[in-house]
């Protein structure tokens, strides 16, 4: 579905010309090329495609991506999601990304010896559908992040539902944050021993990380503007 979401949305900001030379890339050649690119994480001068170079794939991804087309099929796509299903909870946490060529949106990692890192933040519902992410420098800490994550979301969550978050993000402004969208928190409290189940409900926000792995293009970021790697990160959401 996802697919077709996406190809409505390339038709419309980039509709076919009548005029002058044809295109020989098409939508399906160009989406099959780019998830296989982020699936495997190979390079992109490795890629062969059939009928153009691997140039005019990447420029196609790089056109679709400054018009942000990625982020707004996701979030069609979510609103259809919410609409059929209301979550039983939402959990927040974070995770590192190494950087490697990335030139924007880093920051020393304090877990990595101080190397440049970025940080993605993000709201997963029960199931581990992921509802935003918020991609930061790797200096920021989590309960700085917390309300600017809750506002990155690309639907309304739903009012008198559960949010869990570890107690990195135990803070008053956290919790007012939480009230003031009608979310019952449940952050961890600092100084206060947790039991198994409320650990077991955080957890599906770590197999959402764990999922994310699969798609190996995005463990490391090669991409050098975080509006590339962020329209990856929705194609694999």
């Amino acid at each position: 579905m996802f697919k077709n979401i996406l190809r409505i949305q390339v038709d419309k900001h980039f509709p076919k010309n009548a005029r002058g030379r044809p295109s020989i890339l098409t939508f399906d050649d160009a989406y099959d090329d780019i998830v296989k690119v982020v699936r495997t994480g190979m390079q992109w001068r490795h890629l062969t495609p059939k009928h153009v170079s691997f140039i005019t794939v990447f420029k196609t991804m790089r056109k679709w991506v400054d018009a942000d087309l990625f982020k707004v099929a996701y979030q069609t796509l979510l609103r259809l999601y919410s609409r059929k299903r209301r979550p039983r909870y939402y959990c927040i946490d974070s995770s590192f990304v190494k950087n490697v060529y990335g030139s924007d949106c880093i920051g020393r990692n304090p877990t990595d010896r101080g190397r440049k890192a970025t940080k993605m933040s993000t709201i997963v519902d029960d199931l581990g559908v992921p509802y935003g992410a918020l991609f930061t420098p790797a200096n920021q800490s989590d309960f700085k992040l917390f309300e600017p994550t809750l506002n990155c979301v690309l639907t309304p969550l739903e009012r008198g539902v559960e949010m869990y978050a570890d107690k990195g993000y135990d803070s008053r402004g956290n919790r007012v944050a939480c009230a003031d969208r009608r979310l019952r928190d449940r952050i961890f409290r600092r100084m206060t021993k947790n039991g198994c189940r409320t650990h077991a409900r955080r957890a599906v926000v770590e197999r959402f990380f764990a999922w994310i792995d699969k798609y190996r293009r995005l463990i490391l970021r090669y991409e050098r503007c975080i509006s590339v790697y962020s329209s990856m990160c929705f194609l694999a959401f």
